[in-house]
């Protein structure tokens, strides 16, 4: 949610500080005045990020999820997952510098957190980490969630933190691309849980994020509208758009 009046019209900010979180995982942070407009608070929200293009071309713009927002200095955390220059958001990812300038739109999107809710369940590859990790930050004390989570291999697993009770089930993809394995989809099956008190955030590779979705639906006879699942990418797919998979976003 921001103040702005027209939050998709694409904004400058400035590049001020770039961290390696792990070899595959670059946080960029960036900072603009018009930054200070936009109320924070809601996890998983995402930014449309349109890269510089050559003269005579139009940028290329991607959605990333926002990491964290400091509205009140004016500053903004996004991580990006490295894949080589294959890609326009990694390949700047790759070259970007302090003082590089993006434009940015939004933000979009966000997962509401019920207080009331007893568990959940968290489900992604590495496109959705981000997301994953602001979700779990904002879970109440009083919430137990289990998070599944394919990465390349132990040098990707990342620190959640949660006042909720966690339980981190680690998946590495090895060198095949996180998402598009199966081992979520099998992993998700031999999770046990209630489907009547417990709320599902799932992201990935579109594929799986159908298949585990069919499973939840079909197999475990969830209600649809306990379900936020979005497919971030689909292997093959260049500039797949995020796509809104379950009755709920």
């Amino acid at each position: 949610m921001v103040a702005r009046k027209n939050q998709h019209s694409p904004i400058p900010v400035e590049v001020t500080k770039i961290q390696t979180l792990s070899p595959l995982i670059r946080r960029i942070t960036v900072a603009a005045g018009s930054l200070r407009s936009m109320v924070g608070g809601v996890p998983a929200q995402w930014m449309k990020v349109f890269f510089p293009a050559p003269s005579g071309q139009r940028r290329v713009g991607r959605a990333i999820s926002i990491r964290h927002l400091d509205s009140t200095n004016g500053r903004m955390d996004l991580d990006f997952v490295l894949h080589g220059d294959s890609g326009p958001a990694s390949r700047w990812a790759n070259h970007a510098r302090p003082g590089k300038i993006l434009m940015l739109a939004g933000p979009r999107g966000g997962y509401a957190i019920d207080p009331k809710v007893p568990r959940y369940l968290l489900i992604g590859d590495a496109t959705a980490l981000p997301a994953i990790a602001s979700i779990a930050e904002a879970l109440p004390a009083t919430a137990e969630a289990d998070v599944v989570a394919e990465v390349a291999d132990s040098l990707e697993e990342q620190p959640l933190a949660s006042a909720a009770t966690l339980r981190v089930h680690w998946l590495h993809s090895g060198t095949e691309a996180p998402g598009t394995t199966g081992r979520i989809e099998l992993a998700v099956q031999a999770l046990s849980f209630e489907p009547g008190d417990c709320r599902i955030w799932l992201a990935g590779e579109s594929f799986m994020v159908r298949a585990v979705l069919t499973h939840l639906l079909v197999d475990r006879r969830i209600s649809p509208g306990a379900i936020c699942a979005k497919g971030y990418w689909k292997l093959g797919t260049a500039g797949h758009r995020r796509e809104i998979s379950s009755a709920e976003g």
